[in-house]
């Protein structure tokens, strides 16, 4: 049994224990009344400049027509080459061809034209550019077709074409990455969104281009819009669409994808030949072709109140303005029966983020033509095109910023040409056909090519160079 002192001793140090707690736990919380010095430490970033990869752009290809032979109606084969041109400012390219298995006639007239250059040169993103054309005079395929070799993406939009009677629409999907991609086509039409069988799991494999006939995933559609998106490999979409009135060919035209869906959009250059005919409405429900119109598609959920603003260029006339609105998920198209003949430049401003193509059409003699006129992205303070071979070549320039601009154009020969741009005004400056140019001083600018004459016409963007090497923050551990 242990002693008293025992108890005693442990006792106490029991009390001694609980009084040394008390006086700990006092401590802490007068502690916890007063401010605690406090430490910043900003995270240090590194700013790295990846070194620039290669860089390539895409030509569609060769101008396709459809069999006529009833048993192989899906078929397309090409009836001649495309003309291709493209530059990089002192640097000698390299050009492949990509396969064209859905192309009857691949062999003969070749595919789509692939061109790389090395993403930098002494520390200098090398200006690439390139564009082809082509005029076709076929039974079912004639005009005046035109288009800018683009780099390949993951998603676009393509707004134009028709499914309707007498004309035809291919979806031109070229992949030139090293791996496959898996393609998804959302088709938009007067009832919304089309489910179609076909539409979804589309292989296009790495090195070719796959060729989809839009009638095949919505027939009858007058006023389509397409949405493309991959996985895997990224690819170059385009949309070739020619019109037959009768017997007669209406004309032919290629065009890339639009500007990204946006509440700001710019078309740059849309030429107008003739007036509107008399009468035409901005009714939806009714779609002339040959009319000067506007198609607009708000890819949301509510409707899109919009303002269309058309400043003509080389000119101060006060700028023709019409409002419309577009219901959700549904493709509208608008006349623009004011217009007069000139050049325009269109503002496209809405409540929700719309994708639009403005189209127009060129009658000379026995030939009719048409084009579509993209929204294209607003360029950065340098930018480099090429202007493909064809006739009236006209680079044309708006600018929607407060401030007046300063361009300078430079041709591959080191001509330069300088202009004046004013806040709010459109102009058109001279090019040459198969010509590189680099347009500097263009900050927030649009720009468009268009190649015109009687009964011939066609159209396609200037747009700011690929985002290879920017400067990137990295903050270590």
């Amino acid at each position: 049994m242990p002693s008293k002192r025992g108890v005693a001793i442990t006792s106490g140090r029991i009390v001694t224990g609980l009084v040394g707690i008390g006086i700990a736990a006092v401590t802490i919380a007068a502690a916890g009344q007063l401010p605690l010095p406090t430490v910043e430490i900003a995270p240090q970033d590194i700013r790295v400049t990846p070194v620039a990869g290669d860089q390539s752009v895409v030509c569609p290809g060769p101008l396709l027509a459809l069999a006529q032979d009833a048993t192989a109606a899906t078929a397309a084969g090409s009836f001649g080459p495309a003309s291709v041109d493209f530059g990089a400012n002192g640097v000698t390219p390299t050009t492949r061809e990509l396969a064209a298995p859905d192309n009857t006639s691949g062999a003969a007239d070749g595919g789509p034209t692939v061109i790389t250059v090395p993403g930098a040169t002494d520390g200098t993103v090398t200006p690439l550019s390139g564009a082809q054309s082509q005029i076709a005079a076929e039974a079912e395929v004639a005009g005046l077709a035109a288009a800018a070799c683009t780099p390949a993406s993951a998603e676009s939009w393509l707004v134009g074409g028709s499914s309707d009677i007498g004309r035809t629409t291919l979806v031109l999907l070229s992949n030139p990455s090293a791996v496959d991609a898996n393609v998804t086509l959302e088709v938009f039409g007067a009832a919304g969104r089309i489910d179609a069988p076909g539409a979804a799991g589309i292989v296009v494999a790495t090195g070719t281009q796959r060729v989809i006939a839009l009638t095949g995933l919505a027939p009858n559609e007058p006023t389509p819009v397409v949405h493309v998106s991959s996985e895997g490999g990224q690819v170059v979409a385009a949309l070739q669409q020619s019109t037959v009135r009768v017997l007669t060919p209406g004309g032919v035209e290629v065009q890339g994808p639009t500007a990204s869906p946006s509440t700001d959009l710019v078309i740059p250059g849309v030429v107008v030949t003739a007036p509107a005919a008399a009468g035409a409405s901005s009714d939806t429900a009714s779609v002339d072709d040959r009319a000067t119109a506007l198609r607009l598609f708000a890819p949301g959920s509510d409707a899109a109140d919009v303002v269309i603003t058309a400043t003509r260029e080389n000119a101060k006339d006060e700028p023709i303005v019409i409002d419309a609105t577009i219901q959700p998920g549904v493709p509208g198209e608008i006349a623009l029966a004011d217009l007069p003949a000139g050049e325009f430049s269109l503002e496209v401003t809405s409540t929700r983020p719309v994708v639009a193509a403005a189209r127009t059409n060129s009658r000379g003699g026995t030939l009719e033509d048409f084009a579509w006129f993209g929204a294209t992205p607003a360029l950065d303070d340098t930018a480099a095109f090429t202007v493909p071979t064809g006739p009236g070549q006209k680079l044309h320039v708006f600018n929607p910023t407060g401030t007046d601009a300063e361009l300078t154009l430079t041709g591959a020969d080191g001509k330069e040409t300088t202009a004046k741009v004013g806040a709010g005004a459109a102009v058109t400056l001279g090019v040459g056909p198969g010509q590189s140019y680099v347009l500097a001083g263009g900050d927030g600018l649009h720009a468009s090519i268009s190649l015109a004459a009687a009964g011939r016409l066609t159209s396609l963007p200037v747009t700011p160079p690929n985002p290879l090497a920017a400067p990137i923050s990295v903050y270590p551990r």
